[in-house]
């Protein structure tokens, strides 16, 4: 199955993902900074759906963002974001690390993003996790941005998520009788925001919640709890915004309340050194308007 893309108010509908034309969105600008850094723990399944529909608009000068919608329904959407919150998606989750050369826009301009699957495929999007919708983002931006990219690995400074003395303080999320019981089964957790500085976890595991930390921290954050089960827990502080070295001053964040508050889940944050995969970006393309 394909996607149809499309630049809503800019461009008509365009190819589709996995074809080999020119991407639907053509400009000049091109970056050879952006540097998103990639968790190095195990990786997600692959996804066994693709997108059905693909919408990039253009964010009016007065609008603001407002919500970013992950994996309900049938679709995943984001509401005058950046396209690096879209990168950061697409190879997150971990912090986003830059390097010279970046094209201003990718920081500065909002869209709203809007991928929808099929409806024969919702079922299946439902009960995927996060990890999984990333790999489906990533696979559609070198056709919605013309979007290039290299891998390096480098050294940097990370945290390792442990468990503390004491152990955990949360539980496993108990069985759901309803839901299918088959090992091949997607199986999703979820994060809700009850305050702008508090998270509810839900049927989550601990990569779940080291991807959230380290968006929200200055560096990678890896799993190395070795706990493999599904739990329930609240995080406090954590920001509603993603932390960003380029936009964000470091005085303005609270990393010391973010650490602390893991200690009160019976874990800890240790700092250490690891050589991480990190994706660079050789080019990007802006969406071009009529």
């Amino acid at each position: 199955m394909t996607a149809k893309i499309c630049i809503v108010g800019l461009m008509s509908c365009g190819m589709a993902v996995g074809q080999t034309a020119s991407a639907p969105a053509a400009g000049s600008a091109a970056a050879t900074g952006a540097v998103v850094s990639v968790a190095t723990a195990t990786g997600p399944a692959p996804p066994t759906i693709k997108f059905d529909v693909v919408v990039l608009k253009r964010c009016a000068p007065d609008d603001v963002a407002g919500y970013n919608t992950i994996g309900t329904g049938d679709s995943m959407e984001r509401h005058c974001q950046t396209i690096k919150t879209l990168l950061n998606m697409a190879y997150g989750g971990g912090s986003t690390f830059l390097v010279k050369g970046e094209p201003d826009w990718v920081d500065t301009d909002p869209y709203d993003f809007v991928a929808k699957v099929a409806p024969e495929d919702a079922a299946t999007w439902q009960k995927m996790d996060l990890p999984t919708k990333r790999l489906m983002v990533r696979a559609i931006l070198p056709d919605i941005l013309n979007l290039k990219v290299h891998t390096e690995i480098q050294s940097r400074p990370i945290y390792n998520l442990v468990v503390a003395k004491g152990g955990p303080t949360f539980s496993e999320t108990k069985p759901d009788l309803n839901s299918p019981t088959d090992a091949k089964t997607p199986v999703s957790g979820s994060v809700h925001r009850v305050d702008y500085d508090e998270a509810a976890y839900t049927n989550s595991t601990m990569l779940d919640l080291a991807g959230g930390l380290a968006a929200r921290l200055d560096r990678d954050v890896i799993d190395k709890t070795g706990l493999t089960g599904r739990y329930d827990f609240h995080v406090k502080p954590l920001p509603l915004a993603h932390y960003d070295p380029k936009t964000t001053n470091v005085e303005d964040t609270d990393f010391g309340g973010i650490i602390n508050g893991v200690e009160s889940l019976g874990l800890k944050l240790e700092p250490g050194k690891s050589d991480t995969n990190v994706i660079v970006i050789d080019h990007i393309e802006r969406p071009q308007e009529n």
